[in-house]
Parts: structure tokens; C-alpha cells; sequence
């Protein structure tokens, strides 16, 4: 057994007396600490310590061994150097706060009754001085008239008479210098001892001389000057040279006699010597205590006196010592010789080695391309163009940029936002040739931009900067081009190049390629960007086999630094690009952090900016929020509060009794409310005093008067979906006495740019599509933004000057919620149009495709099933006929798809139109924007106001309700149809008006007029059979028949996208209620929703018709058994405690039956037979090889996820033989 260790007993009564002591200790240590104490901070103590640091490396000599006394001297300089430096800096800032003192008077004359003369003078002198009157009393001490004596000569005169004595002086003073000059020069070359001198010397037994020490301040007093001894100077002999002054090293013990022997050359000159080569402080020291004591009894000499003093001082021992070592060396015997170098023999095959030198830097050193022509292109642009173009911070660095492309073949520019990048770039590369005919680079310059807005406007604003080469610029994008065969610069869509390399893959046409915007990683810019990767390998290759090709320069453009995807990316590059940093023109911005993080932050937002419009100076507000639905209710709120250009807080106050005014929801008692449950982020719903006064705090901005902006609000809305005449409001100048305030969503972070804003609210939000590639479900989160989106939506603030944001969000939640970057749009999104892309560039196994960031295998090999589905590709993976020509068309391959078979039937401008519909965004506009929300009331009884905005809003709903029911009568169970019909009345009547008064959105039909064009002419170019296909511009309404066949069509392109009802179901789920509405019947998908995974409550397999479907307004009895959908969507939970599942909707298509789904279905994995259960008679052939027979059919996903499958009507199909597999349906 293990002993314990011994522990002795504490003591209580000693333990408490031992602690008492200790605190006793303490207080009086606290007693006794000086108050008045200098405290030096940490960051006061590191400045000094990096000061002692440069200091000690500066007068280090290097290379050289440092013995531990000359340290410790060093390090005493330092101290003492520094020293003086903060006095230096104390006095400086003293004498910046100087008072003049000249009236003050002594304390000592306090209660003097009598003055004296002498101090009555000095007073008047200083009043004087100052600017004060002077009394004519007091004018006699100062003035006093003078009386001149016979004989006596005038001042002026006897000016006149000194001025010339002193020229005679010094006349006579330069004839017996030159005199004496004469008699120096004829004299003997071997002086006597003391000849140098003016007066002869003393010396001792052994002939040295003898001199008195100097005194510890003056040094020795005499009337003689010792001039320097030119002439000994100036001898040289053949001989051994002897002592000098820099043989102090190598003779010791001689030096130390001669110091010892001369004290006053040891004081005088060795101080000097020795603070420059050794650092020493005892002479410093000695020299500073000589100072202040002479300028404490001579405080009227000058400190050029001083100085002067110091350099006769020194010209006067330096002298001295060159005689005494020259009468030594005599005395000894000693004569000086002159040093000869050493003739070192040199080997035959030495080389020198180089000097080293600071590399140069890259933009610098010589070109590696020396096959490269030089070539430049002159042009003239307008001054104040010029002008504006020198401000960017690009063009500083075009000599970089440009030698980083003629040497490579890639480079990635990071420039921020405001650097002039986008603008400045295409003309660097015209100017040093590239797109020019008549240069050694004759292809076009390419420009890409991930928005057709963005194409445009900045083909625009390069075109005005060229000047007399404006016409050379042009843009591309999807329904519209300027390309003519001139074009040099070119702006284009991402998606308008990947169409051109499907046509030519090398890009021949293109000399240089700009990558715009590559940090948005949107999923066209990374296919281009891992494309080009191997265009500029090819180009290279070609250019080697042929001159006439030239290679291909890739710029890469990003706004962050978040390049590491492109430069470390070996299967990308494999030699790292050159990455160029330039910065941006942007101005400084003060965040704004929220003390909490409310759940509210529309309502946070309203309150915050009012405060702001009451207090802030001029200046436009830019708020984001994330969407259209909030957008809409801020706008509305602050109208109310700001519309009628008074401001609340200035406006005449108006008593109402206490019964009258609303109750707000502070005054109400809600009673105990158990919040336990409540998710809430951060804060505490309850506002209190201290919150609102630290709110207050941070709309008072310093240096600027506080409440000085206008009254009035402009408010203006930006979002996606707005018409581009509403867009186009926000770059006008607000009305006079009006302050601009944008409500947008994320469209305003990077695409825009709007002039005047100065204060940005951030909501920290934003709603986007979130994909899940397992159960193909769409749905729309409001989630957090990455913090680069976050710096970017700040930086909208400091575009043309100083800026404020709010975050409407803590610092904690900002560094704990929000990623670094977001996801790239490619693992966000479907990617079978991508696959079916490469498919067509004859890429085999798109695994191995050098993306950027790769997308997850099983999206991959999703896509792949899916293109199999539409017979796009072979179940090999090779494409197919059908799938080379789906990749023509600017479509999903599911509308693709539909395009190819809709010319049966006569259907094919139907076709076309329905597609364009389909691919376009959300046509209608949804019923809680068509009709005016009701606004809450606090009365009891309603007003007149509010029963004149109910009657409205009946007739808005019933009009609603009306053109919707029209918009069905071809069909009303396809929602497909539905868009159809929308699309052929709008061509009847094109206006604005008429989409206002049908519901829909003008700037979406007008795009699909516009792509109905486009596809309209890419089959007349690409399908010989269409080649004379003529598209009118309105359209009949299509028969009965018709209506049918652009019904199966429509479903040709979503086959595997079917869901059955679920008590059709082989094995129908248990519901736990019978549904009273057409919304509430469930259906099951083909797909499951689960995928592989297993589901615990079988009611999350179900999906449901969409609120918006004209399926809505059937019975229950009438809901069709096979419904055929575009995409599934799922709102998030709802209730207070979001435990109220969302069910996924179904956004429909059509309605179908079980036939037409097998007919649609042949030829695809979906579709399996079972054994035959009749055969046809006399339907055999001959031969015996094929024949006639009734089977099922079972439609079922593939994999076996879909389990036993749905088995379909019987169906009469032929069956061959085949040998080894025996009878299969052809």
C-alpha cells in the first residue's frame, strides 16, 4: 500500500496573520506609489525599443568584431541619443505652445512701491516691444535730445571716417600676409625645434615640448593663433613615414605617452575622434557639462560662436599633432617613405566576380519574348478624358501589367473595385497593338462579363475614352450585337464565348482574352476559364508549327485576392500564373457595427434610418435588403413617415387626449411570456434607453454639423425584376431639398455603381436558390453573406468619397456566422447544360475536365442520367445526333429537347414560343404585390379612407382573378398552355399598358419576344430542314389537337420529372386526413425525395400542387393522376417556433395520362416491360424472329429507387429475337 505524502497542518491563526501582513504590505506600497508618475504605455515602450533597434543596427559596423567595453559604450550613446531626441521633441512641442512673456513681471517686485530707474526703462523697453502706447512721461527715459560741443564731430561723419581706416587696415593686412607668405618659402627645409610655431616652445630634458593643461572649461588662454603648418605638410620623403595619426592602432603604447603627455589634445580632439569611430560617452559627457556651464555664465554668446570655436579648437590640435609626430620621427631618426602596392601575380583564367546589386524588379529586367515586334497604336483622347484616365490607379501601373503579358501567356490582375481595371485594360492591350490589323497581333481583344447590363455600359464608356478609335469598340450579347468586321475590342457575355469556342475550340479570331469579374465564380466564367487553360497550350502548340498563328494572352480579372483556385491549381496551370496587385481608388469607410443582432431587421432598418435622415449630413443612403416582398413594406413605411417633406421631429406638435392616442407596444401587458423557446439571435427584444443613446452616438459624425441634410425622402426600389426605366431612376439626381434613399437587393454590390451615396445599411442578408442535387429541390433561403460580400456592399459608401455603414448585425455574429467567401454558383446550380457542352467540345469523361472547384461526383454522374433520359447521349456517354444539336441552342437541354420534336403537328412556332417562356423568368406578378396589403388600424370604427382602399383592393382582386381564368381557357390543368397563351396576346397588343392591366411583367415578355427570334434563326442556320422557316409575329390560337401535342411535348423534357397521385399509388402512404383542397392532395414523385437515405415520417415523400397552378382551382376529385412538373420548390418552416414543416410544391407543367407516359418514356432506362401476357396472332414473321405481343410496361427510377416501379396500361409491342438474349422489344 502506497504511502501518502505528508502534508503539514495549516495553521489557522498564523495563515490569517500572514495574510494580513500581506495585504497590509500591499496598501502601503499602494500609499507610497507616486501619482505623478510618467506611465509609459506598451506601445510607447515598443516605439522606443524599435528606435534603439534602428539606432544600434545604423552605427554597427559591419562586419567587424565588437569587443564588450566598446558595446557597453555603444550602448550608453544610444541611451543618452535618445535622450536627447525626446528632449529635442519636448522642446519643439514647448516652443510651438510658446507664450509671450516679455509684460510678465517677477514675483519679487510684488508689493515694491518705488522703481527704479533701470526698471522703469526695462518696462517702458518691453511695452514698447509689445505694441503698447507709451506715455510722453515715459518717452523722456527713453529719449534724451542731444547737444554737439564745438570740436565735437558728428555721428555720421565719424561713420564715414571708420569705414575708411578699415579699408586701409586691410590693406595693410593683405600686403603682410603675402609678405610673411614670401619669407615661409624662402626658408630652409629642416626647421628648428619650434620653428612651426609662432612663439618658440619649452621643452623638456629628452625635447619634448612642455604645455600647461588645459583648464576644464576655455582651455588654455593665449593670445597667439597657431596656424597650421602648410609647409610640413606638404614635405614627403622616399623614407619609412613613420607615426601618424592612423597608427593609434598599431602603436599602443606610443599613443598612450603622447596622451599623456598632451592632455589638452586628449580633451580637445579625441572626444570628437572617438564619438564618431567608437561611441564614446565620457568625452560626450564632458563636453556637455562643458556646454551648459558656459551657457549658463555666457548666456549672451551665439551658437554660430560655438560652433566656430569648436572647428579653430579643432584645426589647432590636429595642427599640433601633425608637428609633433613630424619632430619624433626627426628626433628617432625616422623618414617617411611612400607605400607600394604589392604586385600579386594574376592567374591566366581569372574572372572578377560581379558586383552584387539589388535584383531588378520583374517588370524591369530584360523581355524573355525577344522575337516580339514592337508595335504601338497612338490615340488621341480629350483632355479632361486624359485627365480622369491618369487619377486611376491601373494606369500607374501599365508598365507592369503589359510586360507581365508580352512574357506571359497568363495573368491574373487583383485589382479592388474602382481601380479603373475594367475600362483601362482593353486600352493598354490596343495601344501596344493587340487588335490591330496592320501589328504583329491581329485578333480581336475579348472581353467578358458575367451581365448583359455590364457588356454594355462598359462597351459605351471604353468607346467614348478611345477617342478617334471609339469605332473599333463593340459589344455581343444574347439578343443584340454592334460586331462589325472593324471591331478591335469586342465586350461580350460569358456565355457568348463558350458558344464561339463550341464553333472553333482554338479561338483563331481572338488575339487576347480578358476574364472580367472571375471572383463572382458564376458558373460560365469557371467552364471559361478551365477551358482556356487548354486554348492557350493549343495556341502555343500552333504557333511553334506555324508563325502565322500567334499565342493566346489570358488576363484573369478579380476583384479580392481569392485567386488560390486559379494560381495553386495544377490541373489548371501547371506553371502559377503571374498575379499583379493593384489598388483601388476607394475612399475610407467607418463600420458601423450593431450592439445586437435583431430578428426584425426590416423594422430595425425603418428605425435606423430615420435617426440617420434626422441627423446625418447630405448625402444618399443605399439600403440592403432581400427582396422584392421587403423592399415593397420599407418603402411603403418610410414614405408615410417622410413623404410629406416635413420631418416628425421639426413638425408643429399637436395635444390629443390620452383616450385618442395609439397604444403602442410597449404600453401593453402581454403578461408572462416563456421565451425559452424563442429563437433568437443575439438580443433582447426589449429596447431600452441606453440602446437608443449609444444609436444616437453613432449618427453624430465629427467635423460635420449634425441634422444639416434635407427633410425629404426620394425613396427609389432596385431589384432584378424591376423595368430597366425604373432601374435607371436611381442614376438620376434626386428632386432639390430631397435625400436619395435606394432600397435594393444584392443587384447594387457589384454591378452598380451609384453616384451620391455616402451611408450604406446592411442588413447582413440575402435570399438565394439553394439546390439539393439528391432530391432535385429548389428552394429560397434567407441566409447569412459571406463577409467579402459584406466588405464589398460597405464599399459602395467610399466610391467618391468618405462613407458611413451600418450593419444592422453585432461584430460577433459577423465573425461567427458569416464564411469568408461564398460558394462558387457551379456547386449551387444543375450542371447537365454544362456536361452537355463539354459532351459536345468531344470531351469523354467530363470528370477529368480541369474545373476550378470540381462539383461532387454524384452531380456528375446526375447529369450524365439525365442527358441519357433525352437521348442527348449514349448510355456509353458518347453524344449523340440529337445531343450535338440540343448544344446549339443558348437552353437547358430540357427545353432543347422539347424544340426538336415540336415541329410535329404543325406545332413548331408554338413551340418556339412555349420554350421561350419556359427558359424566361417568372411572367406573372404574384397577388400579394397586384393587390394592396392592408394597413393596420388602431380604431375601433372604420373611416371613410379605409372602406374606399377595401373596395379597391375587391375590384384589384377580382380583376386578378379574371384575367388569370382568362388566361386558361385553352387549357385549364397546364400551367405550360397557360404561358403559351400569356405569350400570343401580348403579341397582339406589345404595351406596357397591357401587361399593367393583365398582371405580368413587360420586361419579361419583351426578352422573350427577343429569344423567340434568336431560336427562330439558329434552326433556319443549323437545321437544313428549316432553312426557309418563317415565324409570324402573331399567332393563331392552336386547335384542340395541337393543344394535346405541345401538352406531350412539354413533357418530353421533364420525363423523369413525374409525380403520380398517391392514392393511385401500387402502395398508397397512410393519410392521417381526407384533403378538402386541390393544394392538399398529395402526390408521389418518381424520384424520391430521400434518395438512398432513409425518411422516418413517410409524409416527407409527398409533394404537393403549387398555390399558383390553375391545377389549384380543381376539386379534389378532379386532380389528375399523372402530373408532370418543372421544379420542386420548399419555403422554409413556419410558426412562431418554426416547427411547422413547409411541404414541397410542385411547379407544374401539364397533366398526363398513364399512355402518354409510356409513349414519352420508350427508349429510356425510365421504361421497363414485364413478360408478355398475350400474343397477337399471325403477327410472327416468317423467319420466326420477330412477333406481336400485349405487355406492361412499368415506369421507374433508375438504380431501383423508385422500387418496383408504377405499372402503366397494357401496350402492344414487337419483339425480335436476338441470340444469347433471347426476345426484346424493338
Amino acid at each position: 500500500m502506497a504511502v501518502k505524502k505528508f502534508v503539514p497542518r495549516q495553521r489557522k491563526r498564523k495563515h490569517l496573520e500572514r495574510q494580513r501582513a500581506e495585504e497590509r504590505a500591499t496598501h502601503d506600497i499602494e500609499l507610497d506609489a507616486d501619482s505623478n508618475a510618467v506611465e509609459i504605455t506598451p506601445a510607447q515602450q515598443a516605439e522606443a525599443e524599435e528606435k534603439r533597434k534602428q539606432l544600434r543596427e545604423s552605427l554597427k559596423p559591419d562586419g567587424t568584431k565588437v569587443t564588450g567595453k566598446k558595446a557597453k559604450r555603444l550602448e550608453k550613446y544610444i541611451e543618452s541619443k535618445l535622450k536627447k531626441d525626446e528632449n529635442r521633441e519636448l522642446l519643439a512641442k514647448l516652443a510651438a505652445n510658446k507664450i509671450d512673456t516679455s509684460l510678465f513681471s517677477s514675483a519679487k517686485s510684488i508689493g515694491q512701491v518705488k522703481e527704479t530707474k533701470k526698471e522703469a526703462i526695462r518696462r517702458v523697453l518691453r511695452e514698447k516691444d509689445a505694441g503698447l502706447g507709451v506715455n510722453k512721461s515715459d518717452l523722456t527715459l527713453l529719449y534724451q535730445k542731444r547737444t554737439i560741443t564745438k570740436g565735437e564731430v558728428p555721428r555720421q561723419q565719424q561713420a564715414e571716417e571708420s569705414e575708411e581706416e578699415s579699408e586701409e587696415e586691410s590693406q595693410t593686412t593683405q600686403k603682410g600676409v603675402s609678405a610673411k607668405q614670401e619669407s615661409l618659402s624662402t626658408q630652409s627645409s629642416t626647421p628648428a625645434v619650434g620653428s612651426g610655431l609662432k612663439r618658440p616652445l619649452d621643452v623638456d630634458d629628452s625635447g619634448r615640448p612642455v604645455l600647461a593643461k588645459r583648464q576644464k572649461r576655455g582651455g588654455v588662454k593665449s593670445k597667439f593663433s597657431i596656424a597650421a603648418p602648410v609647409v610640413h605638410q606638404e614635405l614627403e620623403s622616399d623614407e619609412f613615414g613613420g607615426f601618424n595619426s592612423s597608427d593609434e592602432d598599431q602603436s599602443g603604447e606610443e599613443d598612450e605617452e603622447d596622451s599623456d603627455a598632451s592632455g589638452s589634445e586628449e580633451t580637445g580632439t579625441q572626444s570628437d575622434e572617438d564619438m564618431s569611430e567608437d561611441g564614446s560617452e565620457e568625452d560626450e559627457d564632458e563636453e556637455d557639462r562643458d556646454e551648459e556651464s558656459s551657457e549658463n555664465e555666457s548666456g549672451s554668446e551665439d551658437e554660430d560662436d560655438e560652433e566656430a570655436m569648436k572647428e579653430r579648437r579643432k584645426e589647432r590640435s590636429s595642427a599640433f599633432k601633425a608637428w609633433a609626430h613630424q619632430q619624433r620621427n626627426e628626433a628617432l631618426g625616422y623618414t617617411t617613405t611612400t607605400s607600394t602596392i604589392l604586385d600579386i601575380p594574376r592567374p591566366e583564367n581569372f574572372k572578377p566576380r560581379p558586383l552584387e546589386q539589388e535584383p531588378l524588379p520583374i517588370e524591369l529586367q530584360p523581355t524573355t519574348n525577344v522575337t516580339r515586334k514592337s508595335h504601338a497604336v497612338t490615340v488621341t483622347r480629350d483632355p479632361e478624358i486624359e485627365e480622369a484616365r491618369f487619377k486611376l490607379p491601373v494606369v500607374a501601373e501599365e508598365q507592369k501589367i503589359m510586360e507581365a503579358i508580352h512574357n506571359n501567356d497568363v495573368v491574373v490582375i487583383c485589382g479592388a473595385t474602382g481601380s479603373g481595371k475594367t475600362t483601362q485594360l482593353p486600352q493598354f492591350l490596343f495601344e501596344a497593338g493587340y487588335g490591330d490589323a496592320k501589328g504583329p497581333t491581329p485578333g480581336m481583344i475579348g472581353v467578358t462579363q458575367p451581365r448583359r447590363v455590364a457588356a454594355v455600359s462598359m462597351s459605351k464608356r471604353v468607346g467614348q475614352e478611345m477617342g478617334d478609335f471609339s469605332k473599333v469598340v463593340a459589344y455581343q450579347i444574347r439578343f443584340e450585337g454592334t460586331v462589325d468586321p472593324n471591331t478591335a475590342i469586342k465586350f461580350m457575355t460569358d456565355g457568348v464565348l463558350l458558344r464561339e469556342a463550341a464553333q472553333d475550340f482554338a479561338l483563331r479570331k481572338y488575339s487576347a482574352i480578358i476574364i472580367d469579374e472571375a471572383h463572382e465564380r458564376s458558373v460560365n466564367t469557371d467552364i471559361l476559364i478551365a477551358m482556356l487553360s487548354r486554348v492557350v497550350k493549343l495556341r502555343a502548340e500552333l504557333a511553334k508549327e506555324d508563325p502565322a498563328t500567334r499565342p493566346l494572352k489570358l488576363i484573369i480579372m478579380s476583384a479580392t485576392l481569392r485567386v488560390e483556385e486559379f494560381t495553386q491549381n495544377t490541373a489548371l496551370f501547371e506553371t502559377p500564373p503571374r498575379v499583379i496587385d493593384v489598388e483601388g481608388r476607394q475612399h475610407e469607410v467607418t463600420i458601423h457595427f450593431a450592439k445586437k443582432t435583431r430578428h426584425d431587421y426590416v423594422e430595425d432598418a425603418f428605425r435606423k434610418i430615420c435617426r440617420g435622415h434626422r441627423k446625418l449630413p447630405p448625402g444618399g443612403m443605399l439600403v440592403f435588403l432581400t427582396g422584392q416582398g421587403e423592399i415593397t413594406q420599407l418603402s411603403k413605411r418610410l414614405k408615410a413617415a417622410f413623404g410629406g417633406g416635413m420631418n416628425s421631429a421639426s413638425g408643429l406638435k399637436v395635444k390629443i387626449s390620452a383616450k385618442e392616442a395609439p397604444i403602442e407596444a410597449e404600453d401593453i401587458d402581454f403578461g408572462d411570456v416563456d421565451d425559452r423557446a424563442v429563437h433568437d439571435m443575439d438580443e433582447d427584444e426589449m429596447d431600452t434607453i441606453s440602446d437608443d443613446e449609444e444609436e444616437e452616438k453613432d449618427f453624430e459624425i465629427e467635423d460635420e454639423e449634425s441634422g444639416t441634410g434635407p427633410r425629404k425622402m426620394h425613396i427609389l426600389p432596385l431589384y432584378s425584376m424591376l423595368p430597366t426605366k425604373e432601374q435607371m431612376k436611381v442614376f438620376e439626381p434626386p428632386p432639390d431639398g430631397s435625400r436619395l434613399v435606394i432600397l435594393s437587393t444584392n443587384v447594387a454590390e457589384t454591378s452598380l455603381t451609384i453616384p451620391g451615396i455616402r451611408y450604406v445599411f446592411d442588413c447582413g442578408r440575402s435570399k438565394e436558390r439553394r439546390y439539393d442535387p439528391v432530391s432535385n429541390v429548389q428552394s429560397f433561403q434567407i441566409d447569412w453573406i459571406s463577409k467579402a460580400s459584406a466588405q464589398q456592399r460597405a464599399g459602395r459608401a467610399g466610391r467618391t468619397g468618405p462613407g458611413h455603414c451600418w450593419r444592422l448585425y453585432s461584430s460577433a455574429v459577423y465573425e461567427r456566422d458569416f464564411p469568408l467567401f461564398a460558394d462558387p454558383e457551379l456547386l449551387r446550380m444543375p450542371i447537365e447544360g454544362v456536361v452537355l457542352q463539354l459532351k459536345a467540345m468531344n470531351l469523354q469523361h467530363v470528370i477529368n475536365f480541369p474545373f476550378p472547384t470540381p462539383p461532387d461526383r454524384q452531380s456528375l454522374v446526375k447529369a450524365e442520367k439525365l442527358l441519357t433520359y433525352l437521348s442527348a447521349i449514349s448510355p456509353a456517354g458518347q453524344i449523340t445526333p440529337v445531343g450535338s444539336t440540343m448544344s446549339i441552342f443558348p437552353l437547358s437541354p430540357r427545353f432543347s429537347r422539347i424544340l426538336l420534336v415540336g415541329h410535329l403537328h404543325d406545332c413548331l412556332p408554338y413551340t418556339i414560343a412555349l420554350v421561350a417562356a419556359l427558359s424566361a423568368g417568372e411572367i406573372f406578378i404574384n397577388e400579394h404585390q397586384a393587390i394592396p396589403a392592408v394597413e393596420e388600424s388602431t380604431e375601433d370604427f372604420r373611416t371613410n379612407d379605409e372602406v374606399l382602399a377595401e373596395d379597391k383592393r375587391a375590384r384589384i382582386r377580382q380583376a386578378y382573378n379574371a384575367v388569370h381564368k382568362n388566361f386558361c381557357y385553352l387549357d385549364d390543368k397546364s400551367d405550360a398552355i397557360k404561358l403559351l397563351q400569356v405569350v400570343g396576346e401580348f403579341a397582339h397588343e406589345p404595351t406596357e399598358a397591357w401587361c399593367d392591366s393583365h398582371f405580368v411583367r413587360f420586361k419579361i415578355l419583351k426578352e422573350i419576344r427577343q429569344l423567340q427570334s434568336q431560336i427562330a434563326d439558329l434552326l433556319k442556320t443549323n437545321i437544313p430542314a428549316f432553312a426557309n422557316l418563317k415565324i409570324p409575329e402573331q399567332l393563331d390560337p392552336p386547335s384542340a389537337k395541337q393543344v394535346q401535342a405541345l401538352k406531350q411535348m412539354a413533357a418530353a423534357g421533364f420525363i423523369d420529372q413525374v409525380a403520380i397521385r398517391a392514392d393511385k399509388a401500387p402502395n398508397p402512404p397512410e393519410t392521417y386526413r381526407k384533403p378538402r383542397r386541390a393544394i392538399d392532395v398529395p402526390y408521389i414523385p418518381l424520384i424520391p425525395l430521400e434518395g438512398d437515405q432513409k425518411v422516418e415520417d413517410p409524409l416527407d415523400r409527398l409533394v404537393y400542387i403549387h398555390p399558383s397552378s390553375p391545377l389549384a382551382h380543381l376539386s379534389t376529385t378532379e386532380c389528375p393522376e399523372y402530373i408532370c412538373y418543372a421544379y420542386l420548390q420548399k419555403a422554409g418552416n413556419t410558426g412562431a417556433d418554426g416547427e411547422k414543416k413547409a411541404k414541397t410544391r410542385m411547379h407544374a407543367l401539364t397533366d398526363l395520362t398513364a399512355g402518354q407516359i409510356a409513349s414519352l418514356a420508350k427508349g429510356t432506362p425510365l421504361l421497363t416491360y414485364g413478360k408478355p401476357i398475350k400474343e397477337v396472332k399471325g403477327s410472327e414473321s416468317a423467319d420466326g424472329k420477330t412477333k406481336e405481343v400485349w405487355v406492361i410496361p412499368y415506369l421507374r427510377a433508375e438504380g431501383g429507387a423508385g422500387g418496383l416501379g408504377w405499372p402503366l396500361p397494357a401496350r402492344r409491342v414487337t419483339q425480335r429475337k436476338i441470340p444469347g438474349k433471347g426476345w426484346v422489344v424493338e
